[in-house]
C-alpha cells in the first residue's frame, strides 16, 4: 500500500499542477482581479472593502464586499459613500491648481500675502514659504506635527494657524520631508482668500459638479441624509462618524469608488472629462510632477521601486517599469486608496471601513502585477508577514513598558498636590481634577474624547486612558519641583499619529 502512494501522489501532483496553471493562464483579467479581490477580503477580513479600476475611460472591474453596518448585517454596495481621509488632499492641489490656470495664484506666491497673521518658529520660513511647498510638504515641519491641533478638537482653522508658530522646527526648509495635514488646510484658506467662497463650495463646484460626482460630500457636515453610508469600524464594531472643526482640506472628503472612478479618468486623459477641460494638460503635469524627494529602502527597492516622490496631493514612485501616481488616507474606520497608472491609462481605486491597513495595499500591487504581467511577489503573504511583525513588535514594546508598572512605589505627594490647569504653549489648557479621592485628567481642546480617570502606575507617573480606541494607554510623569510643588507634567501614549511627546505641560495655578 505505501509503495502505492508513494507512486500515486507524484502522479496526481504531476496531472493537477499542470491543469492548474493551464486554468490560470486561461482566466482574463477581469477574472484573475476578482479572484485577487475576493482572496485579499478573505485573508485580511476588513469589515466592507469596495474596489473599481478604470481603463481608457470606462470602470472595468467594480465590487464590494462585507458591511456597511456590521451591527446592522448591512451588506455593503458600490454606491456606499467612505470618507477617503488623506486622497482629499489631491482635491486641494487641484483646485489651487485651477486658481493658478486662471491666473489668480502663481505656484511660487507667498503664504503670508494671503494669511498675513501666518507664522512659523522660523522667520526665514514665514517669510519664504510658497504655495508649492505647502503642497509638497517640505516646510521645515515634522510628518503630522501638529496633526493634535485639529483632532477631535474644538478649534477652528483660524486658532490652529494661530498656534503652529509653536510647532518645532526639525528639517531643513525645503529639504527634508514632513506630511503636513495643516498646511492643506492652509492652502484651503487661501482658496478661500482669493474666491471669496468656502473651500467646500469651491471644490464642489469645480470638481464635483462637472465631474458628475453625486454621491460625494466635502464633509460629513455636508451631509442631508440622503447618503448611503459605508460606517466607520474597529475590530467589526461600528464607531462614530468623525466630524471636523478644523482642517477639512487635508483629510474631510466622502466619496464612492464610483465618483473617484470619474475623477480619475479626468487625471490619466490629460485634465479633460468628457466634453469638458477640467483642468489644463500643463497643469495636470505640474501637479504630478516630483517635488520632494522621498527616501527608498533596500527592501523597496528589492520589490521593484527604484525612486519616489511628493509632488503636489500625489506620491510618485515606479513599478514594474510604469509610473505611479497615487494617495491614501487613513482616518479612525477607514483606510483609502486613489492609484492612477498614466502608462496603463489605468485608475485603481480601493476604500474599506475596517481599519485594515494591509489589504488595500497587498490588492493594489497584485492588480498592477496583473494588468502588466509582471509578477515577482506574492503580496498577499508578504503583507501578511509585515502585519505579523507590527503586531508581534507591538506586544514585546507593550510587555516591555507594563514592566515599568510598580504601584508599590507610592507618589511623593498627596493627589490634591497634582490638580490644577496646565498650558502647553502650542496645544492649550489640560485640567486634572480630584473626586471622590480619584484623579482625571481632561485635555480641553479635545474634552468629548482626551479625558480619563488616573491610575497610579510607578511613584508620580499615572496611566490614563482616553476615549479613543485607536491610541494605547498614556502615562503621564510630573514634574517636582526642588519646593516640592508640582510644576508640570508630560505625556507618553505611542503613536505613529499624533506626537504628545511633544507636549510640555506647565501648571498655571
Amino acid at each position: 500500500m505505501k509503495n502505492i502512494v508513494k507512486f500515486v501522489i507524484p502522479l496526481i501532483l504531476v496531472i493537477v499542477i499542470p491543469f492548474i496553471l493551464l486554468v490560470q493562464k486561461k482566466e482574463n483579467n477581469l477574472q484573475k482581479y476578482d479572484r485577487i479581490t475576493q482572496k485579499v477580503f478573505d485573508e485580511f477580513q476588513p469589515t466592507g472593502l469596495s474596489i473599481a479600476i478604470v481603463q481608457n475611460g470606462d470602470i472595468i472591474y467594480q465590487k464590494a464586499l462585507g458591511y456597511k453596518n456590521a451591527h446592522n448585517v448591512d451588506f455593503l454596495d458600490n454606491n456606499d459613500i467612505f470618507n477617503i481621509a488623506s486622497c482629499t488632499k489631491a482635491f486641494t492641489a487641484a483646485g489651487i491648481g485651477e486658481l493658478v490656470q486662471e491666473g489668480l495664484l502663481s505656484w511660487d506666491d507667498k503664504v503670508i500675502d494671503y494669511i498675513p497673521n501666518f507664522k512659523l518658529d522660523d522667520e526665514y520660513i514665514t517669510n519664504n514659504l510658497t504655495l508649492k511647498d505647502i503642497l509638497s510638504h517640505r516646510t521645515g515641519l515634522g510628518t503630522f506635527y501638529g496633526d493634535l491641533l485639529w483632532y477631535n478638537s474644538t478649534y477652528t482653522n483660524s486658532e490652529v494657524i494661530e498656534r503652529m508658530q509653536y510647532l518645532p522646527i526639525v528639517h531643513d526648509f525645503r529639504t527634508g520631508f514632513g506630511y503636513q495635514n495643516n498646511m492643506y488646510m492652509i492652502a484651503g484658506e487661501i482658496i478661500e482668500s482669493v474666491t471669496g467662497e468656502s473651500w467646500e463650495s469651491f471644490i464642489k463646484q469645480t470638481f464635483f459638479v462637472p465631474l458628475e460626482m453625486n454621491d460625494s460630500r466635502t464633509s460629513s457636515d455636508q451631509f442631508d441624509g440622503t447618503e448611503d453610508i459605508a460606517f466607520p469600524h474597529y475590530q467589526d464594531s461600528v464607531i462614530g462618524v468623525h466630524y471636523y472643526q478644523a482642517t477639512k482640506p487635508a483629510i474631510s472628503m466622502w466619496s464612492t469608488p464610483g465618483d473617484l472612478s470619474n475623477w480619475a479618468s479626468m487625471w490619466l486623459n490629460n485634465g479633460k472629462w468628457k466634453n469638458d477641460q477640467i483642468l489644463s494638460p500643463e497643469i495636470i503635469r505640474t501637479l504630478m510632477s516630483p517635488q520632494t524627494i522621498l527616501p527608498v529602502s533596500e527592501e523597496r527597492e528589492s520589490l521593484g521601486i527604484h525612486f519616489r516622490n511628493y509632488a503636489l496631493g500625489w506620491i510618485t514612485y515606479d513599478y514594474n517599469g510604469r509610473k505611479i501616481v497615487e494617495h491614501s488616507g487613513r482616518m479612525p474606520g477607514y483606510i483609502s486608496k486613489v492609484a492612477l497608472v498614466p502608462e496603463e491609462n489605468m485608475a485603481v481605486i480601493i476604500l474599506n471601513n475596517g481599519f485594515e491597513q494591509y489589504g488595500n495595499n497587498a490588492l493594489f500591487y497584485s492588480i498592477i502585477d496583473i494588468a502588466t504581467d509582471h509578477y515577482n511577489t506574492d503580496w498577499v503573504n508578504y503583507y501578511q508577514n509585515t502585519k505579523m511583525e507590527s503586531v508581534n513588535s507591538e506586544k514585546e514594546f507593550c510587555d516591555i513598558r507594563l514592566a515599568t508598572k510598580n504601584t508599590d512605589i507610592k507618589p511623593t505627594l498627596p493627589n490634591e498636590a497634582f490638580t490644577g490647569l496646565f498650558n502647553d504653549k502650542m496645544y492649550g489648557i489640560a485640567e486634572i481634577k480630584l473626586e471622590n479621592n480619584e484623579l482625571s485628567c481632561t485635555f480641553l481642546p479635545a474634552k468629548k474624547i482626551f479625558t480619563s480617570k488616573m491610575e497610579h502606575w510607578n511613584e508620580n507617573t499615572f496611566k490614563v486612558e482616553f476615549k479613543d480606541p485607536f491610541l494605547p494607554y498614556g502615562l503621564i510623569k510630573f514634574e517636582i519641583d526642588e519646593s516640592n510643588k508640582v510644576t508640570g507634567f508630560k505625556i507618553d501614549i505611542p503613536s505613529s499619529d499624533f506626537h504628545f511627546n511633544n507636549l510640555d505641560f506647565k501648571k498655571t495655578n
